[in-house]
């Protein structure tokens, strides 16, 4: 029998010590779920997918045309396929290289069911990842290209507003003469509960973090529709106001996570020097963004790096919901 020792005037006596409860039902619910994560993972392959196509022009001139912009690239018109030759801007290849999947083979939220983790963790967000460009090979329209995709890590974790699980991959596209692109992503998944509230954004007030070059964007839902459309994405969140806001606890349909990537990097470039290019780019997803919330893409150099730029996107309320840094190169 364990005994406790305590005090009564100048004595002392023993009793029996109560028995004692290890664990409490939040730490059992989460060796429960680190457990279910660990054997779902167990379970997957290391390559995802492999595909192969043929970059032609039609896909990069409708994502520009979505996008807003009058010039694809190299002063070659939104208003006219880009010939063969025209290199695609950074992200951009996420119009080539799309899922191609049933729709038998996708869960209720409209992803592939096979690197989805099982319940409770049905709500799917974009993270953020890391894309580094070969300038001195690139994806060019004509190309024939190859993508790899694996897996490299699944990890559970206990943050600030609950419990996650962070899927990564990379993707790497190369043609017949070596690498392009190396995409890294990774997706953050959290239990959706029954009363379907949203998981509470996080709004970052900005500090310090005045722009040198910004643009104002209005994501409409015919914008996030053309967007998922072009890139194959499912994820009913982007499109099904209903799903979004029924389901998922949202207050509308979110934004995706690669496109507010794709318009920082767009905002890069436009206001770089004809002569200089973007070697690499991380960023981090903090908060969404919603359909009919205009936001804005913010940039501005580096205090500490003249070969880098600092971007992120402002949410409505003057929060940050991506950040991002870009190393800069020169020909």
């Amino acid at each position: 029998m364990n005994l406790l020792k305590s005090r009564s005037a100048n004595t002392f006596s023993y009793r029996p010590l109560l028995s004692r409860t290890f664990f409490t039902s939040l730490q059992s619910r989460n060796y429960q779920s680190e457990s279910l994560i660990s054997s779902w993972k167990s379970k997957l392959d290391e390559t995802v997918d492999t595909r192969e196509e043929t970059l032609f022009p039609i896909p990069l001139q409708l994502l520009s045309i979505t996008l807003n912009r009058k010039e694809i690239i190299n002063n070659i018109p939104s208003t006219h396929p880009p010939p063969n030759g025209t290199p695609l801007p950074p992200n951009y290849h996420l119009v080539y290289f799309t899922p191609r999947n049933y729709e038998h083979e996708l869960t209720n939220d409209g992803h592939k069911i096979h690197y989805s983790p099982p319940a409770p963790f049905l709500r799917r967000m974009w993270a953020g990842g890391e894309l580094k460009f070969n300038h001195k090979n690139q994806l060019k329209i004509g190309q024939k290209a190859k993508l790899i995709t694996k897996l490299r890590n699944i990890y559970y974790k206990i943050g600030k507003l609950g419990e996650n699980v962070f899927v990564w991959f990379d993707n790497d596209i190369n043609n017949e003469n070596g690498w392009c692109i190396k995409d890294t992503n990774f997706v953050a998944y959290v239990p959706i509960s029954d009363d379907k509230k949203p998981r509470p954004s996080r709004k970052i007030i900005k500090e310090n973090l005045s722009p040198e070059f910004e643009k104002a964007i209005l994501p409409t839902s015919i914008l996030l529709f053309r967007y998922s459309a072009l890139t194959f994405n499912s994820h009913r969140i982007h499109y099904d106001s209903i799903y979004s806001t029924e389901i998922e606890g949202y207050p509308g349909c979110l934004v995706h996570g690669p496109l507010t990537c794709t318009l920082l990097l767009d905002l890069i470039r436009d206001n770089l020097p004809n002569s200089s290019y973007i070697k690499s780019f991380n960023y981090k997803a903090l908060s969404p963004l919603y359909a009919g919330e205009e936001f804005k893409v913010c940039g501005k150099k580096s205090q500490t790096n003249n070969a880098s730029l600092n971007v992120w996107a402002e949410n409505i309320h003057g929060g940050i919901a991506m950040r991002g840094t870009a190393i800069i190169g020169d020909t």
